[in-house]
């Protein structure tokens, strides 16, 4: 049974990722963050660093609750509506940022990939749980992910950045829904 090196997994991710904010900052100076998050694959060792802009994101917010009101509208009229009314009314969620990291005015920004966990997934030679467990590579990558997260907000690594208010930290993996963490620069009553 192979063994992944964590640790080394969280240390270059928090390097390239605080590498990324500085030089997002030195390049667009102008813009307003409202989100920085990871559109992940750990399965393929793939961390797409992206940013997200408040003006961008109110706009694909927009357009994701259209969406929404136009499919509960023909979803919800059928005869059989009740059968998946919790999932109509609740798919796609309604929020007042981009729903999707792919959507996102900066994705892919800057993509770290990492072979080590491509070639460990393809082996599949590391520990299995049972089947209502994670994966192990994608539950310590989540793991992961928060720890680099938490490390860069301690570093006050956000600061170089414009942030709008309020700003949002966290990641997506494939086809999952977008996870925040953490929110920064409340805004103030």
């Amino acid at each position: 049974m192979e063994t992944f090196n964590w640790q080394a997994l969280e240390e270059q991710l928090f390097a390239r990722s605080r590498e990324a904010i500085l030089r997002f900052a030195r390049e667009y100076p102008e813009a307003r963050c409202s989100f920085f998050a990871y559109d992940a694959n750990p399965i393929y060792g793939e961390f797409l660093v992206s940013f997200e802009t408040a003006e961008h994101s109110l706009q694909q917010a927009q357009e994701n609750e259209q969406e929404a009101i136009k499919r509960r509208n023909q979803m919800l009229a059928l005869p059989e509506a009740w059968r998946g009314a919790t999932h109509f009314s609740t798919y796609p969620a309604v929020t007042e940022y981009s729903p999707d990291v792919g959507l996102f005015a900066h994705h892919m920004y800057d993509p770290i990939k990492v072979d080590e966990l491509d070639e460990l997934s393809a082996s599949g030679a590391y520990p299995k749980g049972l089947e209502t467990d994670d994966d192990y590579i994608e539950g310590n990558a989540r793991i992961v992910l928060w720890k680099v997260i938490e490390r860069l907000i301690a570093s006050d690594a956000f600061s170089a950045l414009a942030l709008a208010s309020p700003f949002r930290v966290g990641y997506q993996y494939h086809d999952d829904e977008l996870i925040v963490l953490r929110i920064l620069n409340w805004p103030h009553p």
